[in-house]
C-alpha cells in the first residue's frame, strides 16, 4: 500500500504457528533475537511489518479473521503481543 510503484512485489516468509479458536485465528512468531528484560519494543518495531504481512496472507489464505498476534522470545520465554 505505501510502494509508489505498480510493480509487482513478492515477499517470501513462513508463518511459525497459527491456531483457531471461537473468535477467529491467533498468529504467533518464534524469534531467537537476544534482548533483555524490558526491550520487548526491539523485537516488536523489528518485526511488525512482517506480522502484517503474515495477518493478510493468513486472512487471505483462510477467509479468517486474525484476532490476535504474538512474537515468541525464545530469549526470554515470553510471548510479547504484537498490534497490528
Amino acid at each position: 500500500d505505501e510502494a509508489d510503484s505498480d510493480e509487482l512485489v513478492l515477499i517470501q516468509g513462513i508463518i511459525d504457528a497459527w491456531f483457531e479458536d471461537e473468535n477467529g485465528a491467533v498468529l504467533v512468531d518464534y524469534k531467537t533475537d537476544r534482548i533483555r528484560e524490558g526491550e520487548e519494543d526491539i523485537l516488536i518495531r523489528r518485526y511488525r511489518a512482517q506480522m502484517e504481512s503474515y495477518q493478510q496472507a493468513l486472512e487471505k489464505i483462510t477467509g479468517k479473521c486474525v484476532k490476535e498476534s504474538y512474537i515468541y522470545s525464545v530469549t526470554l520465554q515470553k510471548t510479547i503481543p504484537v498490534h497490528v
